[in-house]
């Protein structure tokens, strides 16, 4: 395994290393493609938008073992029985609403917990987008508003449309360029900001694959204008960043810098004090991994030298007090199919919260910020599941992959541990086997979905727990 490898499993892996091949950026929900459920413990997504929001979870919950509810009760995936579009609803075992939504044979995305769908013309340019919530059995067409914008960043020029809804006092977001002939590196893209409805992020970027670059700026809705709101903290001159965690209402960031193929560099910016300073010489330590616990706490992340294990500190930035709260630990890394190695360990997800798979595959939460774990009761981690986090880091949706065939996979078993309520509830399911599922992850921060396609016909499953 390679030292970027090693490093990627500490939550800062970007999706457009796992969807190289396309070379576009995306990260507009936490969804992980079917190919790569298997090893997503290792491979862990730090959406583009991660927002770093702590968790408050109280002494006693830290304290007692976490149960592990089975469902007794199957689920029956329906059929893609024809080309409409419909939605259906079910209850498994009294604890969780499946909500079936068949798409016909038109093709909808999924993103801050709305579909939507995208007219293209001429040379791929937008020229619709419309927007659909979905609550309770019914999907509804909701208003699409829509603005232009027009920057510059490093030499080059940006301007598009980006679309936008509102619902329940959110917003859900559209907008990207992607990479063209004329601008083959250059692009942006769009992500909504938690507990925003009047801005949302605007991401520049330019390069591809290890020399993308990115930086971000707030597009407020209600004025159409860009405000270049890191300028004077001295992240605008950061030449190689391209990932930004945040904290706060964007009052603070995390930001990683790719310096070589191996080698990241981790910034703290506070945005409000206009000020930015390197990780490792403010702590004078290596760091390889850092993320927040919470608004005035950060996590950083220590590899050894013979890359097996991992330490933990946190850093308090009002007192810059540094404490170690993990020694050694050993990583969590499923078999790549050319490396062999062990898979138990720690699982890290860009938060305050992670697990810890023991060698005979029982499974603890793992409070980063003191070092307590938590035993999950009657749990056996399977070689084949997998642990996703969804936005705000209070739940994570925990899958089991099956092999159909060569070309086809789908999700036997379901479940999801919250962190907050304490609980760990899961469920098997029958009939995914002629579906061929090939997305899973968080349609909203508490909705599971689950992507497929049979016969040219699409549907998207969600699941609330």
């Amino acid at each position: 395994m390679k030292a970027k490898q090693l490093l990627d499993a500490i939550g800062q892996l970007d999706e457009r290393y796992i969807e190289e091949a396309e070379a576009e950026i995306h990260g507009r929900n936490r969804r992980l493609p079917v190919r790569w459920a298997a090893t997503a413990a290792a491979i862990l997504l730090v959406f583009i938008s991660v927002l770093g929001t702590a968790m408050a979870v109280n002494a006693g919950f830290r304290q007692m073992v976490l149960s592990f509810f089975h469902i007794g009760q199957v689920e029956s995936v329906p059929d893609h029985n024809d080309r409409g579009f419909h939605v259906s609803k079910s209850d498994i075992g009294g604890r969780i609403q499946a909500e079936y939504i068949q798409l016909g044979d038109s093709y909808y995305e999924s993103g801050d917990g709305v579909l939507y769908q995208v007219d293209y013309g001429e040379n791929d340019t937008v020229r619709s987008v419309r927007f659909w919530n979905v609550q309770d059995g019914t999907a509804v067409e909701t208003d699409t508003q829509k603005k232009s914008f027009s920057t510059a960043w490093q030499g080059e020029t940006y301007q598009g449309e980006i679309y936008w809804c509102k619902h329940d006092g959110d917003v859900s977001v559209y907008g990207e360029g992607t990479y063209t002939d004329d601008s083959p590196e250059t692009g942006w893209v769009t992500n909504s900001v938690s507990g925003r409805s009047d801005a949302v992020l605007l991401y520049l970027s330019q390069g591809r694959q290890r020399d993308y670059r990115q930086y971000p700026m707030l597009y407020h809705l209600d004025t159409g204008k860009t405000e270049d709101f890191l300028r004077g903290t001295g992240a605008e001159d950061l030449s190689n960043a391209w990932d930004y965690q945040w904290s706060g209402g964007l009052e603070r960031a995390i930001i990683t810098c790719l310096e070589t193929e191996d080698e990241k560099t981790y910034y703290f910016c506070d945005v409000t004090k206009k000020s930015l300073t390197n990780l490792s010489t403010l702590t004078d330590r290596k760091i390889d991994g850092a993320f927040f616990a919470d608004h005035d706490t950060l996590l950083l992340v220590q590899v050894s030298e013979d890359q097996k294990s991992c330490s933990v500190f946190t850093y308090d930035v009002t007192t810059g007090k540094l404490v170690q709260t993990l020694r050694r630990e050993n990583y969590f890394l499923q078999d790549y199919g050319t490396y062999s190695i062990a898979n138990y360990g720690m699982m890290f997800f860009g938060g305050r919260y992670g697990l810890y798979v023991d060698p005979k595959k029982t499974l603890s939460v793992v409070d980063l910020k003191t070092g307590s774990k938590t035993s999950v009761n009657n749990f056996v981690f399977q070689n084949n599941g997998s642990f996703l986090s969804n936005p705000s880091k209070t739940k994570l949706l925990y899958s089991v992959t099956e092999e159909i065939t060569d070309e086809s996979m789908g999700f036997s078993q379901l479940g999801v541990l919250d962190l907050e309520g304490g609980t760990f509830t899961a469920f098997n399911r029958e009939g995914y086997a002629g579906l061929k599922e090939w997305c899973i992850g968080w349609f909203d921060d508490n909705r599971v979905e689950i992507s497929s396609n049979q016969s040219g016909t699409n549907a998207l499953y969600l699941y609330t727990f």
